[in-house]
């Protein structure tokens, strides 16, 4: 820097303008805005350059800002700028807002009242954080009737995008929604799943309304069950893709690392089904089931290895071309060996809403 006004001030006695670049302000570099580099006198000669004073109330030259005794530190202060204009050091996301001050020692922007998407704090400009649940449903914003509201995580801005009336959630509070059970097998002994009170010591919680296999205790041997919800009533869709949440808990036998039981999520019209495969949340095992029957014997699944065995778990499907399934059903299929029981496959939740495709 000494360097610099060394040269300017040799120009400058030999009476030939100066020019000073003019730097994009802030980013950090040691110079913000245009400088004022010389003063003319009557001859209209340069006689030297104005030193920026600091405090003075008129940001130039190398100053990011300068707001004198304003305590608002207003637009022309800043030059303009806002906290989404300049560069926030250590800032783990987008800045979002906040208010951009001004230090009044060294005329550099002050960005600790700045606001950054992800810091996990909803600050003033801010509508939610992408770590904290978001506690408003696609129905109380008024957006529609099911679907998700998500944390757009460049904005921190509540985005009810996916909201749409083309949809239903499957509750299962009073065991008369018009599930069905049947042998997934007709080889197999007889279904054990039934609807009713969750039973106390599996650490899940006192829940009056779920679907499990046996509810009075471990499920069977050699069993090849299913779940049928009743038909998926979707109208006035846009599209012809759907998103699927399952909430759901499972512990299933597995011998050592071998897997045995477990389940798998179909789709299909009541009397055919397919298999169709998590893309989030909670995911199959790679490995397929070795069951007594098929299905799902030889399938990807639920698996008594899986670390989100014991807890209440979420796992979303994604599936194009609903419009092949007349009505959609979903069907939920569980599996044993000859030996070796837990105690099963829970199902709390369901919740299907049309997305785009893609």
């Amino acid at each position: 820097m000494r360097r610099a006004s060394i040269s300017v001030l040799v120009l400058a006695s030999l009476g030939c303008p100066v020019e000073v670049p003019d730097p994009s302000p802030g980013f950090g570099s040691d110079t913000a805005g245009t400088a004022t580099p010389t003063a003319d006198d009557s001859t209209g000669h340069a006689t030297g350059p104005i030193t920026p004073v600091c405090g003075d109330g008129v940001a130039e030259a190398y100053e990011h800002c300068d707001c004198g005794d304003d305590p608002e530190c207003s637009a022309p202060d800043l030059r303009g700028h806002g906290c989404t204009d300049v560069e926030v050091p250590d800032a783990e996301g987008p800045v979002t807002g906040g208010t951009l001050r001004c230090d009044p020692t060294t005329c550099r922007f002050d960005t600790s009242e700045c606001t950054v998407c992800g810091d996990g704090h909803v600050d003033d400009g801010e509508t939610c954080e992408p770590e904290i649940p978001l506690g408003s449903t696609c129905a109380e914003l008024g957006a529609g009737a099911v679907g998700e509201v998500v944390c757009d995580p460049l904005t921190c801005q509540v985005d009810a995008s996916l909201c749409t009336d083309c949809g239903v959630v499957l509750r299962i509070d009073g065991c008369d929604e018009g599930w069905s059970t049947e042998a997934a097998n007709p080889a197999a002994p007889p279904s054990s799943w039934a609807c009713g009170a969750l039973r106390p010591g599996i650490g899940l919680g006192p829940y009056s309304g779920v679907w499990s296999t046996n509810l009075a205790g471990d499920y069977a041997d050699d069993e090849a069950s299913a779940l049928l919800s009743p038909a998926l009533e979707l109208v006035g869709c846009r599209y012809d893709a759907v998103e699927i949440i399952v909430r759901h808990s499972f512990a299933f036998e597995s011998s050592g690392p071998v897997i045995t039981d477990g389940g798998v999520v179909q789709l299909g019209d009541g009397t055919s089904f397919e298999t169709i495969e998590p893309h989030a949340g909670t995911l199959y095992d790679a490995d397929a089931l070795q069951t007594s029957w098929s299905p799902p014997d030889g399938q990807p699944g639920f698996s008594g290895r899986h670390p989100d065995e014991g807890q209440w778990v979420e796992s979303r499907f994604r599936v194009e071309g609903i419009g092949r399934f007349d009505p959609p059903v979903l069907r939920f299929v569980f599996g044993s060996d000859g030996s070796g029981t837990d105690f099963g496959w829970t199902i709390d939740r369901v919740e299907v809403f049309e997305v785009p495709p893609g």
